[in-house]
């Protein structure tokens, strides 16, 4: 069975949340697709131009709206005459055109030679796709699962059930390799989703007990479960706290008042 070839390099926006910076990927031989073009940051149509080649761009797919991995989007699109590809909802938060790839939505790679389908993902954040590389079984996993790490859930907008059935979901399709938005691809897919799992099952444990102990504010519980944190994580880390306390109540738990559980998460453009 032929490998479809797959090229990437990491974008000049390392931090705590990017790690090493955005993973931009090009899928395809003679036609590419583009996944995840990345911020908007100088040098970086230059460093897609590099990517591309010179080939034909059959389309731009977005796993999510965050500006790391979408800001360049429509610039990209008009400097390579391709359509943005992505979910309903992250075109909309983008104010972007383009063809939706909702639930298993299919694009073409190599003129049809390869496939990708669209896999609604939420979890990190309510719009979040993956995509399925057939028949390589590959997954670029966006912020789903990182390549080193732990991914964060944006309360509001991330939801502690929707990332265990997403990471269900993807299992099911008996995954190879991961090419994750961050980090470096991991090779045993189906063992880092069945991790990740675990370890956000464990997590939620750890918020539960916190609770139980008498923690009643989003700070008290995010020192008991995460211990000192680099301040530039704090956000993250309050936000994933109210992820899984929302995810209490949603499970019929009775939960008392926790002070700053409605308060802003950290924004789209933040992360």
């Amino acid at each position: 069975m032929p490998h479809v070839p797959v090229t990437w390099f990491v974008s000049s926006n390392p931090g705590p949340l990017t790690l090493d910076g955005t993973r931009c990927y090009a899928v395809g031989r003679r036609r590419v697709v583009l996944i995840d073009p990345g911020p908007r940051i100088g040098g970086q149509i230059e460093r897609l131009e590099s990517l591309v080649a010179d080939r034909p761009v059959e389309a731009i797919c977005l796993t999510h709206a965050h500006l790391d991995h979408s800001g360049i989007a429509e610039q990209a699109a008009l400097r390579f005459s391709a359509p943005v590809a992505a979910s309903a909802e992250t075109l909309k938060r983008r104010g972007l055109p383009g063809r939706v790839l909702d639930d298993d939505g299919v694009l073409a790679v190599d003129g049809g030679e390869f496939k990708l389908r669209a896999i609604p993902t939420p979890g990190h954040s309510a719009d979040h796709v993956a995509y399925l590389l057939e028949p390589d079984r590959a997954v670029f996993a966006g912020d789903l699962v990182l390549g080193t790490g732990s991914s964060a859930i944006l309360h509001p907008d991330g939801e502690v059930g929707a990332c265990l059935a997403s990471f269900i979901r993807v299992l099911s399709l008996r995954p190879g390799r991961l090419y994750p938005g961050h980090g470096s691809p991991v090779d045993d897919g189906e063992a880092r989703l069945k991790h990740y799992r675990d370890h956000r099952i464990e997590r939620h444990a750890q918020v539960v007990e916190a609770v139980h102990s008498g923690a009643r504010t989003v700070d008290e519980l995010r020192r008991l479960v995460y211990g000192p944190l680099d301040g530039r994580l704090e956000r993250a880390a309050d936000a994933s706290i109210r992820a899984h306390v929302v995810h209490m109540r949603e499970q019929g738990e009775e939960v008392p008042a926790i002070a700053g559980l409605d308060d802003v998460s950290p924004r789209p453009e933040e992360t």
